[in-house]
């Protein structure tokens, strides 16, 4: 794998890429299997399946939370915390 982008910079996954590299070809490393929670990380930078997931329950709890009236809101989030919210364009500013 180039370290290197179209754009010039280093590529968006290249240190967990190398940090998996880094375990199987390690002296220390008796079996693949210690290799697994490297080689999840860079999956994760990959793909962001955990992280997508995260967002759709904040989501879920978010809506849940506006049909019963408790606990914390969009509106409440966008009061508390300004731009940091809107800048993630995750939740919709009712």
């Amino acid at each position: 794998m180039q370290p290197y982008s179209r754009s010039g910079g280093t590529r968006r996954c290249f240190y967990e890429f190398q940090t998996v590299v880094a375990c199987y070809t390690s002296a220390d490393t008796a079996t693949s299997k210690e290799c697994v929670p490297q080689f999840e990380d860079y999956f994760e930078c990959l793909h962001g399946y955990k992280e997508r997931e995260k967002v759709r329950l904040m989501l879920q709890q978010l809506k849940d939370n506006e049909v019963s009236q408790k606990g914390v809101t969009a509106s409440d989030l966008y009061k508390s915390a300004g731009a940091a919210y809107q800048n993630l364009d995750l939740i919709k500013k009712d």
